[in-house]
Order: C-alpha cells, then sequence, then structure tokens
C-alpha cells in the first residue's frame, strides 16, 4: 500500500480542513478557538505514474489519500466535515453516487446516515480493510484512537460534494466522544443505529487486504462508481458483515 509515501509528491492537489472549516458541525461551538488549526489533509489524483493519472482521468475516477492525525475537538475525536453525493445526472434513478475507502495505516470509524433518515450504521475498519459508501448515504469518517489515520478513496470526479445538508444540522444525528455517542440535537428523530463489519466485494474484485489502488489497470471494475444505476445488485443490504 502506499503508506510511506509523501503524497503531496504523487497527488495534483493537497487541501487541508482547519477548525474554522468545520465550525458549523462541531457539537460544541465553545471549541472553535484555533480556528487555524489543521485538523486533516486531503490529497487528490494520487497516482504512481503520468499513465496511470491519464488513466484515471479518461474514466473518470479518481483516487484520494485522506491523512487525519489522532486529536481532539473539545469533547469530539477529529472527523471530517461530512458530507452527501448527488445522484448522476439524466440516469432516471434516485441512486447516488457511492464512494469505497481503504485504510491504509491506523483505524477508522466511518458514520454513515441515510438521506431519508431511516438508517445510521457505524462500521469500524483497520489497515487493509475496504468500506463501502453506498448510494443514498453521508458520511463522516472519525479518527477515535490514538494513531495517525491514513485512508484511500475511489471515487467518481463527474460530481461535486454536497456539504450543505449536514452543515445545516450542526453534523449528522450522531457525534463520537470520548464519552461514547452522543445524539445531535438538531435532529428531532434521529435514525436508529446499527454496526457493521467491513468486508469483501468480490464482484469489483475490492477485497480486504488487497490494495485497492491495483485497479488502476482495471478500472471498468469500478464502473459502480459511475453508474451506479447498472450495479443495483451490489447495493442490496447487508452492505457490511454483521457486527
Amino acid at each position: 500500500m502506499l503508506a510511506d509515501y509523501d503524497f503531496s509528491k504523487v497527488s495534483t492537489a493537497h487541501s487541508t480542513r482547519k477548525v474554522k472549516d468545520m465550525a458549523d458541525v462541531l457539537m460544541d461551538q465553545m471549541w472553535v478557538t484555533q480556528p487555524d488549526r489543521v485538523l486533516y489533509d486531503m490529497y487528490r489524483e494520487v497516482h504512481l505514474s503520468e499513465e496511470e493519472l491519464q488513466k484515471m482521468r479518461n474514466a473518470q475516477l479518481r483516487y484520494d489519500i485522506t491523512v487525519i492525525p489522532a486529536g481532539m475537538i473539545g469533547p469530539e475525536y477529529v472527523k471530517t466535515a461530512g458530507h452527501y453525493h448527488p445522484c448522476p445526472k439524466n440516469c432516471g434513478e434516485t441512486l447516488s453516487y457511492p464512494e469505497v475507502y481503504q485504510v491504509i495505516r491506523g483505524t477508522a470509524t466511518y458514520l454513515l446516515q441515510k438521506n431519508d433518515l431511516s438508517d445510521f450504521i457505524i462500521v469500524k475498519a483497520k489497515g487493509g480493510d475496504v468500506v463501502l459508501i453506498p448510494p443514498n448515504y453521508g458520511h463522516v469518517t472519525v479518527n477515535a484512537e490514538n494513531e495517525k489515520l491514513v485512508m484511500a478513496n475511489w471515487v467518481s470526479d463527474a460530481f461535486l460534494s454536497e456539504y450543505e445538508p449536514v452543515k445545516s444540522k450542526g453534523g449528522l444525528a450522531y457525534y463520537i466522544t470520548e464519552d461514547g455517542i452522543v445524539s445531535n440535537k438538531n435532529y428531532e428523530n434521529p435514525p436508529p443505529l446499527s454496526y457493521g463489519k467491513p468486508k469483501s466485494y468480490p464482484k469489483v474484485d475490492l477485497y480486504s487486504g488487497i490494495d485497492m489502488y491495483g485497479l488502476v489497470n482495471d478500472l471498468e471494475k469500478l464502473d459502480f462508481l459511475r453508474n451506479p444505476q447498472n450495479h443495483k445488485e451490489l447495493f442490496k443490504k447487508p452492505f457490511y458483515d454483521e457486527e
């Protein structure tokens, strides 16, 4: 895996999320006291050769890396801002673009919230684990451990993520804190909680423990990221193994 790379040298863009960028989604606004503190780094279009980068672009796919150091934001563990994905244009369906993650180093806690608030899934993943973000789920990643988290994702580059639905509610329906799971008071009827364990997805050659960057040589396997309406079988529950 790409754990030991200097990602700034193998990506086309590097950006950060600072406390001031996250103020709207924090559980406790009193902790917005260091606005320029960097919470995590994002590296876009990570690639090991120009040929591979061109393959990704031709396929409208992107391989990114996110690095989340251990730390707290008040009572919460450091987390990503959270967002939803739109639906592909003119697809005639109501399936939004999915995404797939793989933990490279550390442990990630993925929070997945159905857009109609009928479901909320918590998935804990360790190094090598693959986690599918199915259509119509907003998502946040939390580093609730004492070591740095490095994770990769494959995603279509045909859309812009939608952050406003999460911002408008002050985050997802639940926060992960040092005292456990806390409900977000901005949700009158929070969705029911469930838990899942990462699993492999053989139909699309995604296996826990096998570096998913290798799919750069077989990008048709990732067509489900561009055209979810053609891969409905992949998105039938259960998305994960039972906890």
